[in-house]
This record gives structure tokens, C-alpha cells and sequence, in this order.
């Protein structure tokens, strides 16, 4: 993070920045079709302001408007000028695949060929490193005499291929996205970069290691592209501190992109878990349970019944104590934590479903609650000892030299201190999770009961009811400059939901904010219709809407001949509409797709989407942003329901009862402005060019009989608005892809 003082940088010239992107600029030169933006040149010149003068920057950019290459231009400009550098966090692997692969490139050229004497733009993509191969583990695997035993025959065949690959490591970046076809994840978590195996610069791959490849050349790099996820990693392990040493080189500027997701991403990252997977994996790491040798005392047993000559002696005293004293204290670790898990399935759980529970203050002062801190701390005194055991005996193995003198020694070690050094932060976790602390919520997962193959979730989390006040702290108050963009980055033109979340609105000097227009013809490339006559969802558990939802989604998708994306807010309502329409849609000569956890990928269904156009694709969650479709292939899309998300996760019920508990009203100042984003980001997928031409229809009728159905109104795009029953939409539907409506046409129609 920054220590920029004011009279260190050399300012750029906004103007000048701007006109690099006009219709004079290198940028129409090098484009074919290029287009002239002016909100995206008022954007590079927003950002390079920002980057002048320090603080934050806000900037809603809607689809078309180039926002990537708005920004991109600034600050790589910056930059370089200054011999700074800025990270740019992305949430999606689309967009980041995007600006590496594409703008980036192209912009580096560009800046280049316009100032030849200048030196070149450096960026690099940099990911979580569990993602690169350690050539270390990966030669170690091969030495495992028990590895096999643990690996199919396929998984086998994957290991061979992940060495073939590697032995090639000056051919690409050593990460799992850079192999044509990922590994089985048991074998990649056998060979990945994990920190508890690692020996830095005592490494005899140091040199060679793609992990420390990257991070090296990341240090002489201006440019730093990474996921949300790695941008918050490094801003938690810093903790606001610009000196401290974090999993990123020192940056000085940010670029969020997609800001939207920050409040989400940041809590995740500040949430503290103890968990019954991560505890039997620590432990099964340490000493595989079924698999005799296996684990990293295993290892470490066979380095030390290696030893031969003065130290002989000493070491076979120290692999006694592995093989009769370690086992049973990671059996009573064990012991204890299976009491803790059986203890929250019996008070928590349900063998009906998977569930959450919020540990509330009711629950905090119940009896469960209490039995439930004393596992906690009963399950943390014992997992202190095995710690304590563990490094007993890597001190012992340090003190009389075997550690120094034998290498095998050293490596097994490094791994069992590492796996040592986790298992005291969980101490840790478990002493945090069971305290009392209002600013945080604390909930209890339980999975579904085992069965064959399938092992029950249960574990414990804690996270900050509000990350605004941290984020403020630790991230933007101690950035010299952070831009926020997103094609819908607020629920209206005042970003008083994103500001409020995430901490800007503390950010001293204020947040600076700018909405763009879009530079679509929404008025003569869309129309947006509402069928006010459908049932309400909320009535009768939703069966007359769901009845009457199957019937409008079947005459609409028929009505536009396919091409039409349908959005749903809950998977159950999905299936149960795709398996009523399904097989009538291939009679009429429509392709119906859906998506589903067990069938393609998001990727995969977006590809055959784009490559007909009859398809009809049902989906949720995810499909409702980030999903680029242009042309006659989406051409309609369809809302069941206004996209109201269902406080029942515990995070946001406890947002809830602190909005409530302020006297404020949580529906009207969180949950309905989230609402209302999700709309836009829904709405936002159909209109992607200028030349496409397509509708929007929303069925839930709260839009139009709902006192707050306006506002959802009012937040999007100024298309011609229709209104009426499902045949009469439906006529109309047929009447705009069949001919070339006016703007204003029909009587009924509202600008």
C-alpha cells in the first residue's frame, strides 16, 4: 500500500488523456470500427484526476462505454511516469482473461508506438498460489512410497502429465490455468505451491519456481491484474499497515472493477472459520489416517530412519517418539473435535436439509451456545498440546543438528512446522469464534448427514457485520488513489448503498462520483414490458405464480423465436418451469437449455447459447451478471421475479437486526436497493452493441402493485415501457421482431 506524498508525482494531463481516446486519437487509428466515446474519454479523465490529486473514485460506466480501456490508459500512464505501481482487481476470470489477454496489450502498443522513447508498460496477472505447480512437491510425489496407493490409476496418469508439463516450465506460467486439461484436484493438491510446504529462497527450485517467478517479476512490474479475492487477501494480511508484508508487491493505486462485489468479497475475506474439513485435513496432512507412513511425520520418520553415523542414535529416539507418543495426541485432538461436531449436529442441525444457524443473542445466552464454548475450548486446549508436542520434537531434532546436516531431514521438518504453525492459528480461531463480540455474527453450519461418499459439513464462522469501517481503515484511507467501477455500481445515480457498505462515504476528502450515460439507443434498440395481471408470488406459497409463470414463459419464448434468456431467482422454481416447457420447446423447433450444477459448465452453456439462434436458457445466480451475449442470439430476456434476496443467511439477517436495532428499516435501505441493482445488472444483458435489438419482460407484478415498484422502474434504461396482459405483450413481442417499431408507436406506451 502507499506512502506517496503529494509533491512526489508528476501529474498527468486529463485533457491529453482524454484525447488519446477521441476520434483523432492512436486509439481510432489502431481500432477497426472505431467509435468515439465521449463518456468513456469524461471516464480516462475522471481516473486520471483521481490519480493526480489522491482519494476515491466512483465511477458507474454502462455497458458499452469501454470503462476497461478508461481506465487502463490513466493508470498505466501514471505509472510509468511515476515508477509506481497499481493493482487492478477484477472479480470474474472473463474479465481478467479480457484485459490480459486484450486490452492490455493493445493499450501497451498503442502507448508505445505515441511516445517511442518512453519506456514500455509492464503488466502481469497474478493469482492465488495454490494455482502454480511446486516443482518441489512435484518431485517429492515421485519419492512418496505410498502415493500410489492413495491415486487411482487415472489420478496416477495425472501426476506423469502434470510432470511432462512442468519439465516445460519456460513455456508458460506453471499455474493450473496455463494446462490444457485441470488435474483431478487430489492430485494438483498433492503437487500445488501451498505455504505450509514452502522453503522460500532455501528451496533448491527457488530460482526455477513459477510462484516466485511471478512474484519477482511482479516487483519490476507496473500493472498488477489479480481477483478480488487475492486484492483482499493482501489487504487483510496488511492490515492497514503500507510497510508490512503482504501476498502482493507494495502497490501504490487500485482499480476495483466489478466494485459491486466488494462488501461480499471483503467479508469473506475477513471471516474467521474453524471448521471439521479444515481441522481433519490439517491432521490428515500430519498423519494419513488409513494409509500407514502417509503424511508429513510419515516423512519425516522415514528422513530420520535415514540418518546413519554420530547422529544415528538421536534420530531413531526422535522417530520413536512420531511413531508411539504423536499418534495419540492427534487422537485426542481428533477425539475432541468429533465431540464438538457431534455436539452442533445435535443442536444445530437437521436431517432434512443443510442449515445455518445465526448464534443471535437469544442463542448466545441459551444452554447449547454455552455447551458449544466449553467443546470449543476443550477442542483449542487440546489441539495447544499437540502444538506444543510438535514443536517439542522440531526443536529437539534443531538442537542436536539433524535439521542442519540432513537435507531430507530439513525438508520433512519445514513441512510438519508449517502444518504446526496452521494448526496453532486454528488454536486461535477457536478461542476467537467463542467470544462475545456484537460487531460480529456468528453462525453454525451443518450440513446434510453422511452418506456414501459424502461427508457432513459442520463448522463455526464469525464475520464483521460491517466491513465498511475496516475497509475505510485498511484500504481506502491508506491508498494514495482507488477507483470503484462497474457497469451498475450503485441502485441509483447517488451510490448511497455502495458508499454506505464498503466505507467510502468516510473517506476524507469525500468519494468523488460520476454516472455515465449509456451510450446505447435504449429508447429505439429495446422495449421493456410488465404483465401487471400475473398472481403475486408471495401468495399461496407461489403455486398460482409458478402455474402462471410456466404459461408466459412459453408464449414469450415462442412469441421472440428463441433467443431468450430466462432469469430466475431459486433453482426450484427453474427446474419446475424447464420441465414443463422442455420437451414442447423441441417440438416447436426451440432449443431449451438450463443450467444445473451437475450438467455444463456456465462457459459451455454460454457458448451453445451464442451459437443458435432458438435457444431458450434457463438460469440463475450467476447468469444474471457477466453473461455477454450480443446479437440476434439474445435477443429476449425474461424476469420471473424482481430479484429480492431472502435474509437467510446469517450475515444478513444479523444486517438486519443491526438496521433495526438503529431504528432504521432494513428493507428500504438494504434490501430493496440491493433489489434494485440486481434489476439493472439483469436487465444489462440484453443490449451489448449498438446494432442489437431485443426486450426486457418482467412477470412479477409487484412492479406495478407494489409501492416500491417504481423505484425499480425508475433505475432502468429509458426503454419504451408496455404494459398488459400475456397475449397482449405477447403480440406486441411479435409485432417488434417482426418489423421496425417507431420509438413511440403504440398508445399504451410510456417513455
Amino acid at each position: 500500500m502507499s506512502s506517496i506524498h503529494r509533491g512526489d508525482l508528476q501529474k498527468l494531463h486529463p485533457e491529453a488523456v482524454a484525447r488519446f481516446l477521441g476520434p483523432d486519437g492512436p486509439l481510432s487509428e489502431a481500432m477497426k470500427d472505431f467509435e468515439s466515446r465521449s463518456a468513456q474519454q469524461e471516464m480516462s479523465a475522471s481516473v486520471a484526476t483521481c490519480l493526480n490529486s489522491g482519494g476515491t473514485l466512483c465511477v458507474e460506466a454502462p455497458t458499452g462505454v469501454g470503462k476497461s480501456l478508461a481506465y487502463l490508459l490513466p493508470v498505466a500512464l501514471w505509472a510509468r511516469l511515476n515508477e509506481r505501481r497499481v493493482v487492478i482487481a477484477t472479480r470474474t476470470i472473463n474479465l481478467q482473461r479480457q484485459l490480459i489477454d486484450q486490452d492490455l496489450p493493445m493499450l501497451a502498443a498503442l502507448i508505445k508506438s505515441d511516445a517511442p522513447d518512453a519506456d514500455e508498460v509492464t503488466y502481469i496477472e497474478l493469482v492465488g498460489r495454490r494455482n502454480y505447480v511446486c516443482p518441489q512437491r512435484l518431485e517429492e510425489a515421485f519419492r512418496q512410497p505410498n502415493l500410489k496407493q492413495q491415486l487411482s490409476d487415472a489420478q496416477q496418469q495425472d501426476l506423469w502429465r502434470v510432470k511432462a508439463w512442468a519439465a516445460r516450465y519456460d513455456e508458460h506460467g506453471g499455474r493450473i490455468q496455463d494446462l490444457a486439461d485441470s488435474p483431478d484436484w487430489r492430485v494438483w493438491d498433492e503437487v500445488n505451491a501451498d505455504p505450509d510446504n514452502c522453503a522460500g529462497p532455501r528451496c533448491s527450485h527457488y530460482n526455477r519456481c513459477p510462484f516466485f517467478r511471478s512474484r519477482r517479476a511482479a516487483t519490476q512490474t507496473q500493472l498488477i491484474v489479480v481477483n478480488h479475492a487475492l486484492l483482499l487477501a493482501d489487504v487483510a494480511q496488511r492490515n492497514g499497515e503500507p510497510h508490512a508484508e503482504g501476498v502482493l508487491p507494495a502497490w501504490d493505486a487500485v482499480v476495483v472493477d466489478e466494485g459491486h462485489h466488494l462488501e461480499a468479497e471483503a467479508t469473506r475475506a475477513f471471516t474467521v472459520e474453524v471448521s471439521q474439513r479444515q481441522l481433519e485435513r490439517h491432521l490428515d496432512r500430519l498423519i494419513h489416517p488409513r494409509i500407514a507412513g502417509a503424511g508429513d511425520l510419515g516423512r519425516l520418520d522415514l528422513a530420520l530412519g535415514a540418518v546413519s553415523g554420530a547422529l544415528e542414535e538421536k534420530a531413531h529416539a526422535l522417530s520413536n517418539r512420531i511413531v508411539e507418543e504423536l499418534p495419540n495426541w492427534m487422537a485426542a485432538v481428533r477425539q475432541t473435535g468429533e465431540r464438538l461436531w457431534e455436539a452442533l449436529a445435535m443442536a444445530y442441525g437437521d436431517d432434512r436439509e443443510a442449515r445455518q444457524i445465526w448464534i443471535d443473542a437469544g442463542r448466545m445466552a441459551s444452554p447449547e451456545w454455552e455447551a458449544t464454548r466449553a467443546r470449543l475450548d476443550e477442542l483449542r486446549v487440546t489441539l495447544e498440546r499437540l502444538v506444543a508436542r510438535l514443536q517439542t520434537l522440531l526443536d529437539d531434532a534443531a538442537g542436536h543438528g539433524i535439521i542442519e546436516i540432513e537435507p531430507f531431514v530439513e525438508q520433512a521438518a519445514r513441512a510438519v512446522a508449517s502444518r504446526a504453525g496452521r494448526l496453532r492459528l486454528m488454536g486461535e480461531a477457536l478461542a476467537s469464534v467463542s467470544q462475545v463480540d456484537l460487531d460480529r455474527c456468528t453462525w453454525v453450519e451443518v450440513g446434510l448427514p453422511p452418506a456414501p461418499k459424502r461427508r457432513r459439513k459442520i463448522g463455526i464462522f464469525a464475520a464483521p457485520i460491517a466491513v465498511g469501517e475496516r475497509l475505510q481503515q485498511t484500504f481506502f484511507g491508506v491508498n494514495w488513489a482507488s477507483i470503484m467501477t462497474s457497469a451498475t455500481l450503485g441502485a441509483d445515480d447517488r451510490f448511497a448503498l455502495l458508499k454506505k457498505r464498503t466505507g467510502i462515504d468516510l473517506c476524507a476528502p469525500p468519494a468523488v462520483t460520476l454516472a455515465l450515460p449509456s451510450p446505447f439507443d435504449h429508447a429505439g434498440q429495446a422495449m421493456l414490458a410488465v404483465v401487471p395481471s400475473l398472481p403475486d408470488p408471495r401468495l399461496d406459497r407461489g403455486v398460482p405464480f409458478i402455474q402462471a409463470l410456466t404459461t408466459a414463459v412459453d408464449q414469450l419464448s415462442r412469441a421472440a423465436g428463441g433467443g431468450t434468456l430466462v432469469l430466475f431467482t431459486s433453482f426450484r422454481a427453474m427446474r419446475t418451469v424447464y420441465d414443463a416447457l422442455a420437451s414442447g420447446f423441441v417440438v416447436a423447433g426451440l432449443e431449451p437449455m438450463m443450467q444445473s450444477r451437475q450438467g455444463p459448465s456456465r462457459a459451455e452453456l454460454l457458448r451453445r447459447f451464442r451459437a443458435t439462434e432458438r435457444g431458450v436458457l434457463f438460469a440463475t445466480d450467476s447468469f444474471w451478471e457477466g453473461v455477454d451475449v450480443p446479437g440476434d442470439a439474445l435477443r429476449q430476456v425474461i424476469i420471473t421475479k424482481l430479484p429480492f434476496a431472502v435474509p437467510t443467511e446469517p450475515i444478513q439477517m444479523a444486517r438486519h437486526e443491526r438496521l433495526r436495532a438503529e431504528g432504521r428499516n432494513p428493507f428500504f435501505e438494504l434490501t430493496l436497493p440491493q433489489a434494485v441493482l440486481r434489476l439493472r445488472q439483469g436487465y444489462g444483458r440484453l443490449i451489448r452493441r449498438c446494432k442489437d435489438r431485443g426486450a426486457v419482460v418482467i412477470l412479477d407484478p409487484r412492479i406495478e402493485t407494489a409501492r416500491y415498484g417504481r423505484q425499480f422502474l425508475d433505475a432502468l434504461p429509458p426503454a419504451p415501457l408496455y404494459r398488459g396482459d400475456l397475449g397482449t405483450i405477447s403480440a406486441r413481442l411479435r409485432t417488434f421482431f417482426g418489423e421496425d417499431l417507431g420509438a413511440h408507436e403504440a398508445a399504451d406506451q410510456e417513455a
